[in-house]
């Protein structure tokens, strides 16, 4: 059906009527763009066959209608306006500007309120509409760089496929599921998942999924999501990644619990886990490129609130199969429960923010499966995505059939003890300076590292608190020799020697040590009290992402999380069910080994047992 027409007044309308020439009737559409561009309003179809909306030409330029649609617009009226425009008799190129009457595309395109990019691209010196020769025009390929960021996202959730996975990134995605179940399974032990678990108990569906290692203690998959989600980030032990966020929790506990409360037909693979694992992954990494503020350590809020919403959203999306026009609301109406505060790092609090971005994701979706409508560009918008970070500069995402995978490119870093990753640097750095010097002795200790201010906690009086402490695993370090997780227990935090090193340690911060978890550095100066001085400094450390953890070793701290609450036989299966991930036919195998009951004898074993190998630090 036509767009009604606008009522431009009698004078404007014969002008209008004077430019309308048969030049409008060349521009080349396929008859299934043309259906669209009816349908939008972009085109009408009358006896001549299809034209442009001259009503809608006004409404785009009055930024009203779906990008799409408004950039279509416009380049149909723009094509119009040039003479030897792309199908009309003598078509040459023409410098844009040229052509009587022609108003600046540039013009149109702001107040169209496109992109910063689209105006940009829209007003490059030297561009020309293309005509003969063969060559594609200028404006169809403009047209699909400057369509919808948030759009584009939603094409890339709907259209990537089982087949775009390359083996390098199956390979990573496994390594971080791995790390992230026994990470999981560990924080089952914690005080904030029990206290979340049993706010969850209040929720009741017919439709359920399992918390991990807790068989008969079912919720609704939002909330099982939500607790997983709480367990795998309650130590800060989950992986990390580059620009600054913990990229697994957010996306794992969504797909277990979703994969398992859906109907057994048809069944999810495992191709199809690592599939919507990877697009979760996808879109967190995407979003946080798009910021330079991202790239460094975090000062205003945790990223995975962030980040991890809309990730969350994205991999429930795939493993649901939405519609492009679905992943778009699911996106839109998941941008509204982004964002949780830095000032609760390093409380009980924090976990929840992992808990929230899986169960939001969740929501987002199965809202947008019931028609609820957010805005389609919320990612274009400053006011929309680009409120959460500074110099946001969004970018259409690439085609699907020419994709390329952030994860084949920035690898994650596995944590070797549970800690904030800026902290294991300290650790190493103090593992090399303590062969050099009796303990009883150390005068004064010097940290130079970034400023991270959430990190600077000389005198923890909590296990979140010493999680998040650079004095706390410089002295533990130098103490012990080693960190684990009974490192963290409150009598451990406690020890007088402890303390007594608390007062020596002191906090310098180089202007060009950056708080980057790419660039970082740790330099740690020990003075004696008979004045020598000894110097040790870390650039990286084993399980960045420039020395990633080998498979083995990842192997053993899956084994050490998960020994007390699974059998050795169940442990073995589930690493060989992650190892051939690709090859499973029904991921119901993996989740019903998640919700085995735990073997008595191993629930007894000492809290002692759960600590990871000891790594060679130096």
């Amino acid at each position: 059906m036509p767009h009604p027409t606008c009522h431009l007044g009698a004078e404007s309308e014969k002008k209008e009527k004077e430019k309308l020439t048969d030049m409008e009737n060349s521009v080349v559409i396929s008859g299934g763009q043309r259906e669209k561009e009816v349908e939008e309003g972009v085109g009408e179809i009358n006896g001549d066959g299809w034209r442009p909306n001259r009503c809608f030409r006004v409404r785009a330029e009055r930024g009203r209608g779906s990008a799409h649609a408004r950039l279509t617009a416009l380049r149909r009226h723009r094509a119009r306006e040039v003479p030897g425009a792309p199908g009309a008799p003598g078509a040459q190129r023409a410098p844009l500007g040229a052509g009587r009457g022609l108003r600046p595309w540039g013009r149109r395109a702001e107040r169209c309120g496109l992109s910063t990019e689209a105006r940009a691209l829209a007003l490059r010196p030297g561009d020309a509409l293309a005509g003969g020769g063969g060559r594609r025009p200028l404006l169809a390929s403009v047209a699909r760089t400057l369509q919808s960021v948030t759009e584009s996202f939603a094409r890339v959730i709907h259209g990537l496929k089982v087949g775009h996975l390359t083996d390098n990134v199956i390979q990573k995605s496994k390594r971080m599921i791995l790390d992230t179940l026994g990470i999981g399974f560990l924080g089952n032990s914690t005080e904030v998942f029990h206290k979340a678990s049993e706010y969850s108990k209040i929720y009741s569906s017919n439709i359920s999924s399992t918390v991990w290692d807790q068989p008969t203690f079912r919720l609704p998959p939002t909330y099982a999501a939500f607790v997983n989600g709480v367990a795998i980030h309650s130590m800060d032990f989950d992986d990390t990644w580059h620009p600054a966020t913990h990229p697994s929790g957010a996306v794992l506990p969504v797909l277990l619990a979703l994969s398992e409360a859906l109907p057994p037909s048809p069944r999810f693979s495992g191709l199809d886990l690592l599939l919507a694992f990877n697009v979760g992954i996808e879109v967190q990494g995407r979003l946080m490129n798009f910021s330079k503020e991202a790239n460094d350590i975090p000062k205003r809020f945790h990223p995975p609130s962030v980040v991890g919403t809309l990730g969350s959203a994205a991999a429930a999306s795939k493993i649901l199969g939405l519609s492009t026009t679905k992943c778009q609301e699911a996106l839109a109406i998941a941008v509204s429960h982004g964002g949780a505060p830095m000032a609760n790092a390093a409380t009980q609090t924090k976990p929840l923010h992992m808990g929230n971005a899986a169960r939001h994701g969740i929501e987002a979706v199965l809202l947008a499966m019931l028609d609820l409508q957010g805005n389609k560009q919320v990612l274009d918008m400053q006011t929309g995505f680009g409120a959460f970070y500074a110099n946001y500069s969004p970018e259409v995402l690439p085609n699907p059939d020419s994709y390329t995978w952030l994860l084949d490119q920035q690898d994650v870093a596995f944590k070797r003890f549970p800690a904030h990753l800026a902290t294991h640097w300290v650790a190493d750095t103090a593992a090399s300076v303590r062969k050099h010097l009796p303990i009883d002795h150390i005068e004064r200790i010097v940290l130079r590292i970034p400023d991270v201010q959430y990190v600077n906690r000389p005198f923890p009086d909590s296990e979140h608190e010493a999680h998040h402490s650079f004095q706390y695993v410089a002295y533990s370090m130098l103490l012990d020799g080693s960190i684990t997780v009974p490192s963290f227990y409150k009598h451990q935090i406690n020890r007088p020697q402890v303390r007594e090193l608390l007062c020596k340690v002191e906090l310098e911060h180089p202007r060009d040590n950056l708080p980057s978890f790419n660039t970082l550095c740790c330099e740690i100066s020990v003075t004696l009290k008979d004045g020598a001085t000894f110097i040790e400094r870390s650039d990286t450390f084993y399980g960045h992402w420039r020395e990633p953890l080998s498979q083995e070793d990842l192997q053993a701290k899956f084994r050490a999380n998960v020994s007390r609450m699974l059998s050795c036989d169940t442990v073995e299966r589930l690493i060989e069910i992650v190892d051939n991930l690709a090859d499973l036919e029904d991921c119901s195998m993996l989740t019903t080994l998640l919700k085995e009951p735990s073997t008595p004898g191993m629930v007894q074993k000492s809290i002692q047992h759960l600590t990871i190998p000891q790594y060679n630090l130096s």
